[in-house]
């Protein structure tokens, strides 16, 4: 990010690989399952695809993460995932928090990782969460 520049806390910037980023795309993953809790602010996350896109080319918008405490009412059984969040599956160990992928909105122009290093101040490509920059909210 640019030198003093402040992020925007209600955008997140994930990494994401193919093939789940194209099944967010396509509706099948409708949860994004993380590790760790993003701000309740966030109501958009921006997905930076890895290689070879290396580039954010997607928005979607979600609400205040899932979590599967106790007394927390179970995802809707109807996408890739949810079955084994709710169930505890020994692959989602440690994935306790569930973010809806409510809309989906393809960049008309994604922000390319040479992009992101000199208009935008990054020193590589997202290798986890980042909150957005309001320079590229502005643009």
């Amino acid at each position: 990010m640019a030198l003093g520049e402040r992020p925007i806390s209600s955008d997140a910037i994930l990494p994401m690989q193919d093939p789940y980023m194209t099944q967010i795309i396509n509706g099948r993953k409708n949860y994004e399952f993380r590790k760790y809790c993003l701000k309740p602010c966030v109501k958009r996350i921006w997905f930076c695809r890895t290689g070879p896109h290396s580039s954010i080319t997607h928005v979607c918008e979600t609400l205040p993460a899932r979590t599967r405490n106790p007394g927390d009412l179970p995802l809707d059984e109807d996408g890739l995932g949810n079955v084994e969040f709710n169930n505890r599956h020994k692959d989602w160990e440690g994935y306790d928090f569930a973010y809806e992928m409510v809309t989906v909105f393809e960049l008309r122009r994604p922000i390319s990782l040479k992009e992101m290093k000199e208009k935008y101040g990054f020193k590589s490509a997202p290798r986890g969460l980042v909150y957005l920059p309001k320079s590229i909210s502005n643009s």
